[in-house]
């Protein structure tokens, strides 16, 4: 029997594993969101996780290394919104329904708790070149996904505007602005009003034959 496929109290180590890994990540997605990165030590993510030390590194490797991890889980996530909310897309989409749609699955998703928003659009800016640099990777992705979904949103033939890439960045730069200044908001609006001063915005950037 493989490591992997031993049983320790009735459960994998697999299991086991990816569970404790989960743990580190909800606890750095709270302590991170309430006192800061930057303000936050490699202890305190552990003892918000109720784990050690020890058990931190058989998952990471240094306490950016799980900002990037829980950064990367939130963005995981609310593409995994975004792409659920296309699949109840129809074949002949009314455009204002279907960017509201998507919107608010993806806004949603982060916005559901502040702390993951935090984490998304703050925490995350100027902490090192290399989480700036993954950061400027993970907005590619997003261009390529929006890019693709144009279609299903809009009917076919349906494109972004001149120069694709720079309107869906455009897109994206309003959105992590505007969630910005969202969090800073006493009290913050609902995510509606969000999604309601983005889609004029993100219909704007398209065009149809």
């Amino acid at each position: 029997m493989t490591i992997a496929g031993r049983q320790y109290g009735g459960r994998a180590v697999t299991e086991r594993k990816a569970e404790r890994r989960q743990r580190f990540l909800d606890a750095a997605i709270r302590i991170f969101g309430e006192l800061g990165y930057a303000n936050c030590s490699l202890a305190d993510v552990c003892a918000a996780a109720g784990l050690s030390k020890r058990q931190f590194y058989e998952e990471f490797e240094t306490r950016e290394d799980i900002l990037v991890a829980a950064y990367d889980m939130i963005q995981d996530e609310a593409s995994a919104a975004l792409a659920a909310a296309l699949a109840n897309v129809g074949s002949d989409p009314d455009p204002t329904r279907t960017v509201t749609l998507v919107l608010s699955a993806f806004l949603s998703s982060i916005g559901s708790d502040p702390h993951r928003a935090k984490v998304a659009f703050v925490e995350v800016v100027g902490v090192s070149e290399r989480m700036e640099q993954h950061r400027r990777e993970r907005r590619h992705r997003w261009t390529a996904i929006i890019l693709m979904s144009v279609e299903p949103l809009a009917g076919a033939g349906a494109h972004a505007r001149v120069n694709p890439e720079l309107a869906i960045s455009a897109l994206i730069g309003a959105v992590n602005g505007l969630a910005h200044e969202w969090l800073l908001s006493a009290p913050r609006p609902p995510v509606s009003d969000l999604v309601e001063l983005l889609v004029p915005m993100a219909l704007s950037l398209i065009t149809r034959p």
